[in-house]
C-alpha cells in the first residue's frame, strides 16, 4: 500500500510540473503578444501625432505668409508680397532670400490637382536650406508665386529628415476685402467710457451686437455708461458698470487682441477721390487753394477755389497764420447744405459753427497729416455742431491721421427702422467724443499710433463721454482692406 501511495504521489508531481510549464508558456506568449500590440500602438500613435504635427507646422507657414502679405499691403496699398524674393517695396528684408518663383509657363490656365501639387512640391524642394523654418512645433517651408493670390506651405514633424517624420502640403487662396467693423467702439490703446454714454445698435439690428473692445484697457470714468454688447479688453482691469448688460457683474472681461485696420488718409484719397461722391470731392490744400481731385496725389488737379485771401469756399475759410494751417467749417456749410467730401491735405480741420439751419445732406471730412510718422503735422479734426444726414463717401464720417475731437450738439446719421445712414469715425491716434447730441450712427476706431513728440496733440487719450453710439453691423469701410482666406486645401500624399 505504501508503495502504491508513493507512485501516485510521483505521478501527481510530474503532472503539476507539466501544468506549471504550460501556464508559463501561455503567459510568455501573452506577454509577447501584449508587448507587440503595445509597440505597434505606440508606433501608430507616434505616427498619427507626427502626421497631425506636420499639418500644424504647414498651417504656421500659411499664417505667416498671410500676415506678411497683409502687413505689406498696409504699407504699399497693393498686394505686393511674394516669397521668396530679393527684396521688394515694403519688404526690403525678405523672409526667404532667393529668386522669385513665377507660375510655371507650362501650367495650363486651370491645372489639375496633380499638376499643381507637382509644381508646389518642386518649388518647395528647390528652396535653399536657409528658407526652411525650424521650430519645436515642426519645420515648414512656404512660397507665394508672383501674380497669384495663393500661398503654398509644407510642414514636417518632428523635423524634416528625422526618422519617422511626416509631411503635409497645403495651399490657401485669398482676397483683400473691405474692412467691416465688428464692434461699435474699437481702440488700440486704453479707452474710457463715462457718464451717460450709450452704446447700442441702429434699428432694426439687435442691441446685443454693439460691443466695445480695447487692445489695452477699458475704464469707466463717471456714472454708469450703458453698453448692450460685450465690453472687453486684452488687459484685465477693475472698472465696471451695472449697465454693461452682457458682462457678468458688469465687469470688463478679457479677450484676445483685435486687429486695427491701417489708417492712412492718403490711401483713402487714392481709393475714393474718383468715386464722384454726393456733393463732389474737394482737396483743401495747405496753401489755401482748393483743387479738384485729379492726378496722382492730392492738390495736383485743377484749381476750383481760393480761400487764401480771406474768401470763403462752400462755407470753408482758411487760416494760414497758424502752424499747421487750418481749414475752418463755418455756418454757411450747414445753412446752404454744402454737401461733399472735404479732404484737408497737411492741415487741421476745425468747426465751431452754430447749429442753425438745415442739416448737411451728405458730408465726409478727411484730414491728412503731412507725414504719418510720429512727427505728424496736421491731420486733426475738431468738430462742434453741424448735423449731417448721411456721409458723402460711403460709410465714412471722419478720418483723421491724428486725432478727432467732437463736442456740442452733433448728430450724424440716423435710422428709420429699415435703412440706416451710418459711417465710421477713424483716428490714427486718439478720439475724444464728448457730446450731448442725439448720437452718431456707425462705429468708432482709434488707432493709437502715437503722439507728436512736441506735445501738440489735440487729444491725449481716448474718451467717449455722453454720446449715444448706434452701431451698424452692415457697414463696411470704403477704403481699408483686410485679407480673407477663400480656399484651404491639402494635397493628399504630399
Amino acid at each position: 500500500m505504501a508503495l502504491q501511495r508513493l507512485r501516485r504521489s510521483g505521478d501527481d508531481a510530474g503532472f503539476s510540473m507539466l501544468l506549471v510549464i504550460g501556464f508559463g508558456l501561455i503567459a510568455s506568449m501573452l506577454m509577447i503578444i501584449g508587448t507587440t500590440i503595445a509597440t505597434r500602438s505606440l508606433a501608430s500613435s507616434r505616427g498619427h501625432g507626427n502626421f497631425e504635427g506636420a499639418l500644424a507646422a504647414a498651417e504656421n507657414g500659411i499664417d505667416k505668409a498671410l500676415a506678411r502679405s497683409q502687413k505689406i499691403y498696409d504699407v504699399v496699398g497693393s498686394d505686393a508680397y511674394v516669397t521668396p524674393s530679393l527684396g521688394i517695396t515694403g519688404d526690403l528684408t525678405p523672409d526667404c532670400s532667393a529668386s522669385v518663383i513665377s507660375w510655371s509657363a507650362t501650367m495650363p490656365t486651370t491645372p489639375t490637382a496633380a499638376q499643381e501639387r507637382a509644381f508646389a512640391r518642386n518649388a518647395l524642394n528647390g528652396l535653399p536650406s536657409s528658407c526652411l523654418k525650424v521650430s519645436e512645433q515642426g519645420d515648414y517651408a512656404l512660397f507665394k508665386p508672383s501674380g497669384r493670390q495663393t500661398v503654398y506651405a509644407m510642414g514636417w514633424y518632428p523635423h524634416k529628415g528625422a526618422a519617422e517624420a511626416k509631411s503635409r502640403l497645403i495651399k490657401a487662396e485669398y482676397l483683400f476685402v473691405p474692412y467691416r467693423p465688428q464692434l461699435a467702439i474699437l481702440s488700440s490703446g486704453p479707452i474710457a467710457l463715462g457718464s451717460s454714454t450709450t452704446v447700442t445698435s441702429a434699428p432694426p439690428n439687435s442691441p446685443a451686437l454693439a460691443g466695445v473692445h480695447s487692445n489695452a484697457t477699458v475704464t469707466v470714468t463717471t456714472g454708469n455708461p450703458a453698453v448692450y454688447g460685450p465690453v472687453t479688453s486684452t488687459q484685465p482691469g477693475s472698472s465696471s458698470s451695472n449697465k454693461f448688460y452682457q458682462n457678468t457683474g458688469g465687469a470688463v472681461s478679457t479677450a484676445a487682441s483685435v486687429r486695427i485696420p491701417s489708417i492712412d488718409a492718403r490711401k483713402a484719397w487714392a481709393a475714393n477721390h474718383a468715386s464722384n461722391p454726393p456733393g463732389g470731392w474737394y482737396d483743401l490744400c495747405p496753401n489755401g487753394t482748393v483743387h479738384a481731385p485729379t492726378g496722382t496725389a492730392p492738390c495736383l488737379g485743377p484749381q476750383v477755389g481760393d480761400a487764401s485771401g480771406g474768401a470763403s469756399f462752400r462755407g470753408w475759410t482758411y487760416n494760414g497764420v497758424v502752424t499747421p494751417p487750418q481749414w475752418i467749417a463755418g455756418s454757411q456749410l450747414m445753412q446752404n447744405g454744402y454737401s461733399g467730401t472735404y479732404y484737408a491735405d497737411g492741415a487741421d480741420v476745425v468747426n465751431n459753427a452754430s447749429n442753425s439751419g438745415s442739416s448737411v445732406p451728405n458730408l465726409t471730412v478727411i484730414a491728412a497729416a503731412s507725414t504719418t510718422t510720429c512727427n505728424k503735422i496736421g491731420g486733426n479734426i475738431s468738430w462742434d455742431h453741424t448735423d449731417v444726414v448721411a456721409p458723402s463717401v460711403s460709410n465714412l464720417w471722419f478720418l483723421a491721421d491724428q486725432d478727432i475731437l467732437t463736442g456740442g450738439n452733433y448728430q450724424a446719421g440716423g435710422s428709420n427702422g429699415t435703412t440706416v445712414d451710418s459711417g465710421l469715425f477713424i483716428a490714427g491716434d486718439q478720439i475724444l467724443m464728448e457730446t450731448s447730441s442725439a448720437g452718431a450712427y456707425g462705429s468708432v476706431i482709434a488707432g493709437d499710433g502715437c503722439d507728436p513728440p512736441d506735445g501738440s496733440s489735440l487729444v491725449d487719450s481716448n474718451l467717449v463721454k455722453n454720446p449715444s453710439i448706434y452701431y451698424d453691423p452692415n457697414a463696411q469701410a470704403p477704403f481699408v482692406d483686410i485679407i480673407n482666406t477663400t480656399l484651404w486645401l491639402e494635397y493628399v500624399g504630399s
